[in-house]
């Protein structure tokens, strides 16, 4: 039997060619560099079970695939269930349904006697996006992650701003709250990018 380093190089080899990439595009997609994929390939160093449990995510199969010899010849054995996905999809739904639910909850309880309390509504826009941004981050979907941040960032300035055009009575120059969204866009894009160029 190969010894644990060359059997993890020979499945992860195969891994990365059947979907076509390369030891970069795969490195780019983990977070960490060419040169480490480079060496798990050549059997010069094992993996970590962290790197391990994020390669056998993106590549839709269990743990054990790494370390079995010739895991190709039976890799529907190792197949990651599909319904994995679903349920990361049916998570991140179920907690948006529950911010609406407590924005419909404010609007029915609080129109009777109210106006404005639609803004419930409004509110709850950067709410589900900051949610999905959590969830994303935690499932390492990056480019997920960084869309939902930029969505938080705009729809919670848009929200303050209708907040004080309806609530305040100060609203001249109101607009150039949105120029905070500039920097902050660009802080989330170099912070990803920084993070991505760290591991």
């Amino acid at each position: 039997m190969e010894n644990l380093e060359q059997i993890v190089a020979a499945n992860l080899t195969e891994l990365r060619k059947a979907q076509k990439w390369t030891q970069a595009e795969l490195a780019e997609k983990i977070n960490y560099s060419d040169k480490s994929v480079s060496k798990w390939e050549r059997g010069d160093a094992l993996p970590d079970l962290k790197v391990l449990k994020q390669m056998a995510d993106l590549f839709g199969v269990t743990m054990d695939y790494f370390v079995t010899e010739n895991a190709a010849a039976e890799k529907e054995k190792f197949d990651f269930p599909k319904s994995e996905r679903g349920y990361r999809i049916g998570v991140e739904l179920l907690a948006v349904c529950i911010v609406w639910l407590a924005a419909t909850t404010v609007f029915v309880s609080t129109s009777l006697y109210s106006t404005g309390v639609w803004m419930a509504y409004v509110w709850a826009v950067p709410v589900s996006a900051l949610v999905l941004a959590v969830f994303s981050r935690h499932w390492k979907f990056r480019i997920c992650a960084i869309v939902f941040r930029s969505v938080f960032c705009w729809t919670l300035l848009a929200a303050i701003y209708l907040h004080i055009l309806i609530y305040s009575a100060f609203t001249y120059n109101v607009w150039v709250l949105f120029l905070i969204g500039a920097p902050a866009q660009a802080a989330i894009v170099l912070w990803a990018q920084i993070r991505h160029n760290r591991t």
